[in-house]
Formats: structure tokens, C-alpha cells, sequence
């Protein structure tokens, strides 16, 4: 039994497709239902809920309290700068700064940290989580509820993805890896990907007799896809061209978020700005409570003092130190629904020191989002352009998506279109439908860096042997894993693209081994070995300088001695075989050498 797995912004969904009928996983929540809101509760105690057991437990828990910030010492850490003369040693101390009063954190549009290039998953407490492990846990419960519901055990799934994720090829190519990673660490071992707009293309196809020629519009919470392809007649389906536009449903909540600074603050007509940095926290619920960090009390003050209202800063200091913002943004969410069905909607929020009460209108809306409008218009002129048609020519448009329900892109598709071409579908029936159809044919897409992968580090690292007295040991580079077998340390922060690879077992004790050839590997592939090695040093080891460093790789570590010390990550390809790295303090090192060097083994795959 094969899985279709729909893994959205705002909501995901599986079902599986036998030959004949179409069966969702029903989830269970407060309420049966087959689908997940993507929304992830995890409190001081790791204990992680999903979907709307997750939104109610943090309305419960967190809404309304006050955000209470405490600051403690994590380490310090030491790194050499260049100043023209001889590179001096700096110390700095590391300070966490964390929400005190906070029984958790609640993560919502978990796929939209995708996009972004630099993103590798956040600080939850006492903890770091890499992004595929966020992710890891919405696959996770999908699983087990299709293994419950079907009573059997599956490992095989075609997971959904946009058209892109970014602009940038290597950051698509990354995200989808990242999910790769995640069904992985839940247990998939057949893992494939389809665009969403084919999956959403497949249920028609398949109930078409006659060959057509469709426009999907898939429009949902993160990402716009279009497709145009030719279904139906029992012919496979030929795509024409497929179209990412990185604009969705969030975005469209900024927008009426931004229309709403006049009541925290903002006065135009006094010319009157909240800082920049001010609005763009705003423009996300999860980030409002950075404003209530210390630092931004002089703002907050000065801010006050200066308004013509200042009711409307006390307004702006509740929303931030009383976690209201979530509920804000639920309201957001209510008017931007009741707008697709209504000329007007009252926006109505009151709590604490916020009040407001205002009418808008569909007008207005359209007026606010003119710019996704023009994003949405352009990209439906590009993707008729690479197809190479008109939009007379398209027999179809499939609609599907929450944001597609929005009159004024309803209303473009008819003014380019025709309103007798356009189709709604059931969402439940769309792109999970299509992903479980696509599925069952086996027909999903497999990318290239599967080869990477390995179920167990002997897998690729057939032996370690050191001239040290500590017998090494082999692991799964993850979070939270002992790092050295002689000392309680662990890795408290990764790249997210190491997470998941084999790695070594140091001896912590070995950090002054000063031999040529300390360690020697033997690899049963060829492989790219990853050495983090402590900033502290002032030069390396000449071993370990014909490695190219990798300025943005670096990691942390901690244990209750020390505290957090980074290290910084060098790279360098091996055939298969044995490779020889020299002693942490092997000649040419210089400075303060107060770890082992780590090292992480990625399998070469052909694309490599």
C-alpha cells in the first residue's frame, strides 16, 4: 500500500487510492477529520501536539498571558580575528535569551521555512530543533494515522511539493531533500515527490474521457502553482508548463495586518512611522513578541510620549506582552474568509488594551492586495507563454487551494478565461486525491540525492582506528546526540543538511594529539567527509588546511562543564577506501584547541 501525502502551509492530508476508490486518513483530534491544520505545539517538556489539539492547547496556555523574558549565560565563545598584525583572540559570552513564563511554543506554516536559504530550525527552550525534524513530526503523525486506519504498515509515500520553493534552483532542490530527510526519519523507504498541480491534474485526468487541455490554479496558504497540461482520454498526462509564484494566503493576512498599524501606533496623517524592524515583526504573529524584548522598551517609551494617541502604543504593548497575537491573526483569518462570501465583514478584537471594531470592505481588500493581484495576473500571462496557448485554448481551469476562493482571483480567471471554464475542487479530492493516484501507479518522481543516504553509518564508514587508547565509536549525526564517548557532551546546534549522515565518535580527551596520522577511515564509497573543527584555533593543523571551509557551516556543542562552543565545518571529497585526517593538535595548529575536531560522512552520489 502506497501513501499520497499532502504537506501544506496551512493544512496537510493523506490518503491512499486502491485501483478503484479514493480513501482518506482520517485524523484523530476534538474531532475526526481528514485534515491536519499544519500547526505544531511542543511545551518545556518536548511533548509535541498537532493540528487544532495544538491550537487550542496554546489558546488555553498562552493567549493572554504576560511574556516574561530572562537572560542566562550558555558558555562563551572564543574565535581569532585578523587586524593587520597578529590575530588576536576574542572571547565573547554566549546569552540566551528566552520567554520565561511560556509553557510552549506553537509553529505554524512550518513549509514556508523552506524558502528561506539561511533557515535550519529554531530554539524551542532548552533544545534546538533542525527543520526537518519540525517537519519529521507532521509526517509522523500522518503515518501512524494511515497505519491505524489501514491496519498495516506502510513505507512507501509520493509527497507533494510546489512547482518552487524559491527562485534559486538550489534552494528548491534543498527544501525538497529536507523533506526527503524527514519521511525518512519516520520510516518511509520508498520516497517520491510530485509537483502539487499534477497531483490536483491527476483526479480529473482520470475521470476525463476526452483528452483536455487544463489549467490548474493551486492556491493555497504558502505558494501559487500553475500548470498546464494536456489529461484525460487514457493517455498519460503531457505538461506543457508548470509555474511557481511566491505569493499565498499568508501574504494576504500581512496585508490586512498592515492595515491595522493605525491601531498600534502608526498615524499617517501625522507622518507618524513605526520602525522599520517594528512592522516587520508585526507582520507575523510569531514574531510580535520579540518587540516586548527589553531592548525595545526605550522605543516603546519614546514611541508613547511623542503619539497624538497614546492609547494606541498601550494598545501595541498589550498585543506584544499578553501573546495576543495569535488570536489576532485568527480574526485576520475569519474577515478574509467572510469577504469571499460577503461585501463587508466587521473586523471585532477586544482584549486588554486593544480595541477594534471596523467595517471592510471587499473593495477595501482588493485594495490592500493589488500587488498579489498584479503577481498572480503576471504569472497566469507566464505559464500561458511557456505552453506556448492562449487562454482560448485552455478547455479547463481547475481551482483548488483556500486562497483560490478569494473573489478578485476568481474574477481574473474569468475575465482571462471564461467563467464556464473554471472548476472547483474539493481539496480533499484534488492534490492529496491526485498525490494517492499517483501513488498507487508508483509514478512519483525520485531525486538525485537519494544516494546520499544510509540506513546505518556502516554502511559507509566500514571502520575507525586512532593511535589513541579510546576506541572510537560511529553514529547518525542528529541534535541532541552525544558527541564524545569519553564526555557528556552533545550537539546542540547543526546544519540542517548534515542532519541525518553518519558521523564519528571522538574521544574528547584526544584534542591534544598531535600526530600526522591520528585516524584513519575506511570508506565503503566514495564519500564527502565534513570536519567541524573549534574556532579557537589562530591556524590549522596542516592536514586539515587543503579543506575548503564552509563559511556558513558551523555548529555548537554543550555540556554542563563548558557550556556552548562552535565549531566551524571544512570539506573535502574521498574515493572509497582508507583516508588518513591527522591529531586535533597535528603540526601546524595554533591557538586554543579546546575540543576534538567532529567529523560527518555524506555518501557521493552520481550527482555530487
Amino acid at each position: 500500500m502506497r501513501l499520497g501525502i499532502d504537506f501544506g502551509t496551512t493544512n496537510s492530508a493523506a490518503a491512499v487510492y486502491d485501483g478503484q476508490q479514493l480513501h482518506p486518513v482520517e485524523i484523530t483530534t476534538p474531532k475526526r477529520s481528514a485534515l491536519l491544520p499544519s500547526l505544531l505545539y511542543i511545551d518545556r517538556e518536548h511533548h509535541a501536539t498537532m493540528g487544532l489539539e495544538a491550537s487550542m492547547e496554546y489558546v488555553q496556555r498562552e493567549t493572554g498571558r504576560a511574556v516574561r523574558w530572562r537572560s542566562r549565560q550558555a558558555g562563551t565563545l572564543e574565535y581569532w580575528v585578523a587586524t593587520g598584525g597578529s590575530p588576536v583572540l576574542v572571547t565573547e559570552n554566549i546569552t540566551v535569551t528566552f520567554d520565561d513564563a511560556a509553557y510552549g511554543r506553537l509553529l505554524q506554516s512550518i513549509k514556508t521555512g523552506l524558502r528561506n536559504e539561511q533557515y535550519s530550525g529554531t530554539q524551542i527552550f532548552d533544545r534546538y530543533y533542525t527543520l526537518d525534524e519540525l517537519i519529521a513530526l507532521v509526517l509522523g503523525k500522518l503515518k501512524t494515522a494511515a497505519e491505524s486506519q489501514l491496519e498495516q504498515e506502510i513505507d512507501e509515500v509520493v509527497i507533494g511539493r510546489p512547482v518552487k520553493f524559491s527562485e534559486k534552483a538550489w534552494v528548491s532542490n534543498r527544501a525538497e531533500e529536507i523533506i526527503y530527510k524527514a519521511a525518512l526519519s519516520v520510516g518511509f523507504k520508498h520516497i517520491s515527490f510530485q509537483a502539487e498541480p499534477i497531483g490536483a491534474l491527476y483526479v480529473y485526468h482520470t475521470a476525463t474521457a476526452k483528452r483536455t487541455r487544463a489549467l490548474v490554479f493551486d492556491f493555497g496558504g504558502g505558494t501559487l502553482d500553475l500548470t498546464i497540461a494536456e489529461v484525460g482520454g487514457g493517455i498519460t498526462p503531457h505538461v506543457l508548463a508548470s509555474r511557481g509564484v511566491l505569493v499565498g494566503g499568508d501574504d494576504l493576512d500581512k496585508r490586512i495586518m498592515k492595515s491595522l498599524l493605525k491601531y498600534f501606533g502608526e498615524d499617517s496623517s501625522r507622518d507618524m512611522r513605526l520602525p522599520h524592524d517594528f512592522v516587520d515583526m508585526l507582520a507575523d504573529w510569531q514574531t510580535m513578541p520579540e518587540l516586548s524584548r527589553p531592548h525595545n522598551e526605550d522605543t516603546l517609551r519614546n514611541l508613547r510620549s511623542t503619539s497624538k494617541h497614546p492609547e494606541t502604543i498601550d494598545a501595541l504593548r498589550s498585543l506584544v506582552t499578553k501573546n495576543l497575537g495569535y488570536s489576532l491573526f485568527q480574526e485576520i483569518e475569519r474577515v478574509k474568509i467572510e469577504l469571499s462570501n460577503k461585501m463587508m465583514a466587521y473586523f471585532k478584537f477586544q482584549q486588554d488594551k486593544i480595541r477594534i471594531f471596523e467595517p471592510i470592505t471587499r473593495w477595501q481588500f482588493e485594495s490592500m492586495i493589488k500587488q498579489e493581484i498584479k503577481l498572480v495576473k503576471d504569472g497566469l500571462e507566464a505559464v500561458l507563454n511557456e505552453a506556448g496557448v492562449t487562454g482560448d485554448q485552455i478547455d479547463v481551469v481547475l481551482r483548488t487551494g483556500g486562497s483560490s476562493l478569494v473573489p478578485a482571483f476568481i474574477k481574473l480567471l474569468e475575465d482571462q478565461f471564461g467563467a464556464e471554464k473554471i472548476q472547483d475542487m474539493d481539496p480533499l479530492e484534488s492534490v492529496v486525491g491526485g498525490l494517492s493516484i499517483i501513488a498507487h501507479e508508483d509514478s512519483g518522481l525520485r531525486g538525485n540525492y537519494r544516494g546520499k543516504y544510509v540506513e546505518r553509518p556502516e554502511a559507509l564508514i566500514h571502520s575507525v582506528k586512532t593511535s589513541g587508547t579510546i576506541p572510537y565509536k560511529t553514529y547518525m549525526f542528529g541534535i541532541n546526540q552525544r558527541c564524545y564517548v569519553d564526555q557528556e557532551t552533545v550537539l546542540r546546534r547543526i546544519p540542517v543538511e548534515l542532519s541525518g549522515f553518519p558521523a564519528i565518535m571522538p574521544a574528547y580527551t584526544d584534542r591534544d594529539q598531535k600526530a600526522d596520522d591520528f585516524l584513519r577511515i575506511t570508506l565503503t564509497h566514495p564519500a564527502r567527509l565534513y570536519v567541524a573543527y573549534g574556532t579557537g584555533a589562530v591556524t590549522l593543523p596542516f592536514w586539515l588546511q587543503s579543506f575548503t571551509k564552509l563559511e556558513d557551516f558551523t555548529m555548537e556543542i554543550e555540556d554542563e562543564w563548558y557550556g556552548v562552543r562552535r565549531l566551524q565545518f571544512y570539506r573535502q571529497d574521498f574515493p572509497a577506501g582508507e583516508v588518513i585526517l591527522g591529531g586535533n593538535a597535528a603540526s601546524g595548529a595554533k591557538g586554543k584547541l579546546e575540543a576534538t575536531y567532529l567529523v560527518v560522512a555524506e555518501k557521493k552520489s552520481n550527482q555530487n
